[in-house]
């Protein structure tokens, strides 16, 4: 039978990234806890983690897919669910984003793999790529730098689909399907890269 030591070891769970980079101040509330507890560098993240950062704060987390997601300044994102298989090369991510900017650079896996972004208003499914976007409450705008990404309402009855290629972007407003892929301009897209960007 398992040691008492080993059986509590055995019910801690399973880091999936840390925190690689850090400016201001990020808190991380933790499934089963009531109250955040700051980010430090290097601090391990764990499947249903929600992370916030507060003004002029930024953070990234490296999983251990390789995925790289960075949040700029008062942003709410958690890691709804995360399982992935180096030896399979199989993936599959949920991550949710309720309000602010965020990047996600996702390494291509060989085999079929699922990633999800989750905002209010819309889903993002992703294949091997580096998108950013804008979130509120009720709109969520999304542009890709590498990769496919095919954008839907996150409410099934306003239908319709847009596949953003690089340079495209879409808005999903919370009561109607996605926007018509538009090609961004310089601008808009660096003020997002700025949004997101750490030392």
């Amino acid at each position: 039978s398992l040691l008492p030591a080993a059986a509590a070891h055995a019910q801690q769970p399973k880091s999936i990234g840390q925190v690689t980079a850090l400016e201001g101040k990020v808190t991380v509330l933790r499934q089963g806890k009531f109250a955040p507890e700051p980010v430090t560098l290097q601090k391990h993240v764990f499947q249903e983690d929600i992370i916030e950062t507060d003004r002029a704060s930024k953070v990234r987390l490296t999983l251990s897919d390789a995925t790289v997601i960075s949040l700029g300044e008062q942003s709410r994102f958690e890691l709804k669910e995360f399982s992935h298989d180096a030896r399979q090369q199989t993936r599959l991510s949920r991550l949710a984003i309720a309000w602010g900017f965020f990047r996600a650079i996702l390494k291509e896996m060989t085999s079929p793999s699922s990633v999800e972004v989750i905002t209010p208003t819309a889903i993002a499914a992703i294949r091997g790529t580096d998108l950013m976007g804008e979130v509120t409450a009720d709109s969520t705008a999304i542009v890709v730098l590498e990769g496919t990404v095919v954008v839907s309402n996150v409410r099934p009855i306003f239908r319709g689909l847009s596949t953003l290629t690089p340079g495209m972007g879409a808005t999903v407003k919370s009561d109607e399907p996605p926007s018509t892929p538009i090609r961004w301009s310089e601008p808009r897209i660096e003020g997002l890269r700025r949004a997101t960007a750490l030392q």
